[in-house]
């Protein structure tokens, strides 16, 4: 019984990352252009861009979207944007 209950919470554990709701980064990369990812930034496809906005990423694509419309044409920020 006991070998079961460990077993279990391994399991669940591991099991429990996958099930994390998916966040979306508005980022910068290092020229200026800013663009909606999905993985953190710093980190794979998002090595060398830096998040703006909410930094601990947004729930639904359509959140970092209008922030993106929203910094968009703010020079200090997006040179431009990369559309993905």
């Amino acid at each position: 019984m006991k070998k079961w209950i460990v077993t279990s919470l391994l399991v669940l554990g591991m099991a429990g990352p996958a099930f994390a709701a998916e966040k979306y980064f508005v980022t910068v990369d290092m020229v200026g252009n800013c663009s909606v990812v999905q993985s953190a930034p710093g980190t794979g496809m998002s090595a060398g861009k830096t998040a703006i906005g909410n930094a601990d990423g947004y729930d639904s694509m359509d959140a970092a979207r209008k922030f993106l419309e929203e910094v968009k044409n703010d020079d200090s920020q997006c040179k431009g944007v990369v559309a993905g």
